[in-house]
């Protein structure tokens, strides 16, 4: 749950923003984006695309922004992708003091393998991949990290149940279910009906007057 390491990002200031103008730079090999906040005038920018991207997948929260001689940390608010969610196309930025509180979504990790596991049918039930929390732009986690390995079958762990990092909390409703192990229970396997045997010819019975010929 170390602090995340605050990474540094050159970028180029626009002069002209508009459809033509951002398709215009992604073509280039750059990617578009604005800095706002703290009642400041929005400054539109552009990244490298790979340098930005690589520094995205690595679940970063706040980096700071080098626009010529100026340098100023920034929350990353939102990244917007492709209808196919493969490509990112657009990228803000909130301008942050790092001794205020920010919200964030942080990645949740689980470790271990539950006891519960060991149970035929048992199986993980993880709803949660991140979890959103408050805490100073300086001390946002790198993920949380949660030990399962006690869990047993019919047990559960609720956001309730986390230990976070000293000045960092959960503002995900308290009963929010994080992980739990499930048990499947297997149908009985129906029995086919047996079909009722022929009643047996008794040999020598005499015929009663209805059953002769």
């Amino acid at each position: 749950m170390a602090t995340q390491q605050i990474q540094k990002i050159e970028a180029n200031p626009r002069d002209s923003v508009g459809t033509h103008s951002t398709k215009a730079l992604r073509t280039s090999g750059q990617m578009p984006a604005v800095i706002y906040g703290h009642k400041q005038d929005p400054v539109h920018i552009s990244f490298n695309q790979k340098q930005i991207t690589d520094l995205l997948h690595t679940q970063a929260h706040i980096v700071e922004v080098v626009v010529g001689a100026k340098t100023e940390p920034c929350l990353i608010k939102d990244v917007q992708w492709d209808h196919l969610g493969a490509h990112i196309l657009h990228v803000d930025l909130a301008r942050v003091d790092m001794t205020e509180k920010v919200t964030v979504n942080v990645e949740i990790e689980l470790l271990g393998e539950a006891i519960g596991l060991k149970q035929a049918g048992a199986f993980l039930q993880h709803p949660m991949d991140e979890i959103q929390v408050e805490c100073l732009a300086s001390q946002i986690p790198d993920k949380i990290t949660i030990d399962i390995s006690a869990l047993d079958a019919g047990q559960s762990l609720n956001v309730s149940d986390l230990q976070l990092p000293s000045g960092v909390v959960a503002i995900d409703d308290p009963e929010t279910m994080v992980a739990s192990i499930q048990i499947v229970e297997e149908e009985p396997e129906e029995v086919p009906a047996v079909e009722a045997a022929a009643e047996p010819e008794v040999i020598g019975k005499k015929e009663t007057p209805d059953e002769q010929p």
